[in-house]
């Protein structure tokens, strides 16, 4: 890969990551103050998985360009401590989405804020967006 195509693989990963984290800190904001429309969250969840795919995508990009970290290092057991926190993040996300289409088939209209595990859901994923961010940030410069 030329250096122009890993400069975009990067850019790509950490604005989907970006976007991601920002996205789910609205959400989970907007349930907060106010009723959320269940299409809002339809479209979210979409947007999610596709981004989510995306940064899997990309970070692979990003392993093939630095290099995997060997197992006793700090940046290999950051990645690897990432990984887990990866995968508990999309097991959290499948319920989150489930409950989201469990919704849009009752037709419901809005989702209010007395559903709070809908909101605290959004609020673990949004932490574990940022625990995955500060791994990366480990993996990219060391401790």
């Amino acid at each position: 890969m030329a250096v122009s195509e890993y400069l975009l693989v990067r850019t790509l990963h950490v604005l989907t990551a970006s976007l991601l984290t920002g996205g789910t800190a609205l959400l989970w904001l907007a349930f907060r103050v106010d009723d959320v429309a269940v299409a809002l969250l339809t479209w979210f969840e979409g947007f999610f998985w596709a981004g989510a795919g995306l940064i899997v995508f990309t970070g692979l990009g990003n392993l093939v360009a630095f290099g995997v970290p060997g197992p006793g290092t700090t940046r290999g057991a950051a990645l690897s401590i990432k990984l887990g926190v990866i995968f508990a993040l999309v097991v959290g996300s499948l319920v989150r989405t489930f409950a989201v289409a469990r919704y849009g088939r009752a037709d419901v209209q809005a989702v209010n804020e007395d559903d709070d595990w809908l909101r605290q859901l959004y609020a673990a994923t949004g932490w574990g967006l940022a625990a995955i961010i500060v791994l990366a940030g480990v993996l990219a410069r060391g401790l």
